[in-house]
């Protein structure tokens, strides 16, 4: 079965895990959506159930040892199931060894990033009656507010369309970002969905006065000013608060591209009296080196999950280091 992340087929697949399904495979531009489609697959298996972690390089050195993970039976009794992460083309043999054995028990949740038309891995899984073959795009526009919608929704939440846009904004409509902060407004007004709650724009500027939303753009704003050592500072506070440093850096490039549609006459503009300052101390070249740095780091944070936080940090500083050599 292969469906797109925005199917509702998709999500009843993952909420209600099926015997006869012995593979979902996550894959897409949008990783973090399919890491998000993950973590929705580990609620339904429930807090209790054992999780077994293997990578790509791992399995392409012991193919067999996936299908064994499969048929193991957990000590306690407990569910069980397996998360592959990262992935790719030298899982190949592992999942041919998993979809001919003869008996698994333990459903595999395999995230593979991008793939190729002409994958041999999606090739096999595409349309086998065991796998259940999912791809995520990064939601856009109206597709993205929607999906907010939607995902609010789910956790006894009325999202209004203007708080949608708020939201989707606030974290560049990146699937598991919006996520853990529509989670956050959930727990904020207590929603659930037995008991729905409708979002409120004063809720929404509550969490924000506790450090999200308002630090994030402080901190873009002082990242893109130069100042280098306020930006150290506000990203060692948001790191001490548990906030988002990918949030940041996703936030952080969406004004730095804001700032060179600016200069260009076109585009949108965040407003405030800062606006043209920050502008004025950015050459066009300068600032497309800047967008370039950015959007390699967010890519990098979403495919090196170990390094993510350090690379993220590494390139905000660099990136208030080049606005300084303009001021």
């Amino acid at each position: 079965m292969s469906l797109r992340a925005d199917n509702q087929a998709a999500l009843k697949a993952l909420d209600a895990p099926a015997d006869t399904i012995r593979l979902y495979l996550l894959y897409g531009p949008d990783e973090a959506g399919s890491e998000a489609l993950a973590a929705r697959f580990a609620k339904a298996m429930g807090a209790g159930a054992e999780r077994i972690d293997l990578d790509g390089p791992t399995l392409r050195g012991d193919p067999a040892r996936l299908s064994d993970e499969a048929a193991a039976i957990s000590m306690f009794g407990d569910k069980r199931w397996i998360r592959v992460q990262p992935a790719g083309e030298e899982v190949l043999p592992a999942v041919e060894a998993l979809l001919q054995a003869s008996a698994t028990g333990n459903p595999v949740v395999l995230i593979a990033g991008n793939l190729r038309k002409t994958s041999k891995l999606l090739t096999l899984c595409d349309g086998h009656k065991a796998v259940v073959a999912i791809v995520s795009y990064a939601p856009e526009g109206r597709n993205a507010e929607q999906l907010a919608v939607t995902m609010a929704r789910e956790e006894g939440l009325e999202l209004p369309g203007d708080l949608a846009r708020r939201l989707v904004t606030l974290t560049s409509g990146e699937r598991g970002l919006l996520a853990r902060e529509i989670e956050k407004l959930a727990l904020y007004l207590d929603a659930t969905p037995q008991r729905p709650h409708a979002a409120t724009s004063e809720a929404l500027d509550a969490l924000a006065a506790e450090g999200g939303e308002q630090q994030l753009f402080k901190a873009a704003a002082i990242i893109l000013s130069g100042n280098i050592r306020a930006a150290e500072h506000e990203l060692a506070r948001l790191r001490q608060s548990g906030g988002s440093l990918a949030g940041l850096l996703r936030l952080t490039l969406q004004r730095a591209v804001g700032l060179a549609q600016g200069q260009a006459g076109q585009g949108q503009r965040f407003g405030g009296r800062g606006e043209d300052d920050l502008a004025a101390r950015w050459s066009g070249e300068a600032l497309g080196r800047a967008i370039h740095r950015l959007a390699e780091a967010e890519r990098t944070s979403r495919l090196s999950h170990g390094v993510g936080e350090t690379v993220l940090a590494q390139e905000l500083i660099t990136v208030a280091r080049m606005a300084a050599r303009g001021r």
